[in-house]
């Protein structure tokens, strides 16, 4: 039986992987859940699935959650120390599915615990904890298995091939805005930005995905995940999502992986890695249309920014300052402060701006980067030195 953790249980990776632990609990014994706030659901998967031990973020909600285990034996612990402790239990598969960079310290308390398979869901570990995290996982032989669905299929390809790689391409939806005018766009509301045309996705993720910038994240993932240059990464639009990544080999052959849309396929086959996983879906070809496009980076520009982050000359410390100044601007976005169009802006004009230039050489210093950035493109909003064309 393995030993298993899932560090945002209560999201929406966190709640379908919770869903395959139940269908499997003869395989896994569940050693730790978390969430930020949500105490009460928390507290009913870890009766569910027996959990030994619970951490909420939010010391808030700590008292509720203890009520809520009140004769249960299961160990609460609360706030970030809380869920620093349990990303440190030893387990054979830690599945990290928390939220931006706060899913970054556990990562790194999950690597230097002796777990050996990391399942991560959360980007943006990768894109600011870049070759620092990545050179942790090698010096600790921690395997990490991606559960983005493109970089889940890019890593099941090149799992089984030894060519010689020419072009990684990752798939975009397009997100709920793929066919308005930059016209339109400016109008936008924030429920239209959440509807979502194929995934059911939380909040952040359906704005990253309607602004483009989310691709531009997993761009950079791709980057430090693969180890290939920035040239040799190619996003295109495919509004079905049914294939989610493509190899394009220097022999002229393409490997592709379809699927449905469905965020239970890359988990599953993240929970069975390194064996296969066994599931009910079947992909009918003769029921599909399979349509691309190329990118438009004057409606969509997060893209371009992307790769103008890669190809600089510090490519990790940028890569944090944009993730930084697009977390900000989407939770402005969010609370109506500022406009669909102004949120790649408070980006890019962030990455101008930030001139602390330093050496990564810990965790502290890239939490340091991620601080400053965020107060920049607060004032950059604040002060709203924004250039719409």
């Amino acid at each position: 039986m393995k030993k298993i953790s899932v560090l945002g249980s209560t999201g929406n990776i966190g709640k379908k992987t919770v869903d395959l632990l139940l269908k499997r609990n003869e395989e896994y014994q569940v050693e730790a859940l978390s969430t930020y706030s949500n105490f009460a659901l928390l507290a009913y998967q870890a009766k569910l699935l027996n959990a030994r031990y619970v951490a909420i973020s939010n010391e808030r909600f700590y008292k509720d959650l203890k009520e809520s285990l009140f004769g249960t034996g299961i160990k609460v612990e609360v706030g970030a120390d809380g869920l620093a402790n349990i990303a440190s239990l030893p387990v054979d598969l830690s599945v990290i599915a928390v939220v931006g960079i706060a899913g970054l310290e556990p990562i790194m308390c999950v690597i230097e615990s002796g777990t050996k398979v990391i399942a991560l869901a959360n980007k943006e570990s990768i894109v600011c904890g870049g070759k620092l995290l990545l050179k942790k996982t090698e010096e600790k032989n921690v395997q990490i298995i991606p559960i983005d669905s493109e970089h889940n299929a890019i890593f099941q390809v090149l799992q089984n091939s030894n060519r010689c790689v020419e072009k990684i391409i990752l798939t975009a939806s397009g997100g709920s805005f793929l066919n308005y005018s930059l016209e339109q766009l400016k109008d936008v509301t924030v429920g239209q930005t959440l509807s979502h045309p194929i995934w059911n996705m939380g909040k952040k993720i359906s704005v990253d995905s309607a602004t483009m910038m989310n691709k531009a994240l997993e761009m950079i993932e791709a980057y430090n995940l693969f180890n290939i240059s920035p040239n040799k990464i190619e996003a295109i639009v495919h509004p079905e999502s049914i294939i989610h990544g493509i190899v394009a080999y220097k022999d002229g052959f393409n490997f592709a992986v379809l699927a449905e849309a469905d965020m239970t396929i890359p988990i599953s086959y993240a929970l069975s890695w390194p064996e296969s996983s066994a599931l009910s879906y079947k992909l009918d070809l003769t029921k599909q249309k399979l349509t691309f496009q190329e990118l438009d980076y004057r409606r969509f520009p997060a893209l371009k920014l992307s790769m103008e982050v890669l190809n600089s000359s510090s490519p990790h410390i940028n890569s944090i300052v944009l993730n930084a100044a697009n977390e900000v601007a989407v939770d402005k976005f969010l609370k109506s402060r500022i406009s669909f169009l102004e949120i790649t802006k408070v980006v890019e004009s962030t990455v101008e701006n930030f001139v602390n230039y330093t050496d990564i050489n810990s965790l502290p210093d890239i939490i340091n980067i991620d601080l400053e950035s965020r107060a920049i493109a607060k004032e950059i909003i604040k002060n709203k030195v924004l250039k719409l064309s």
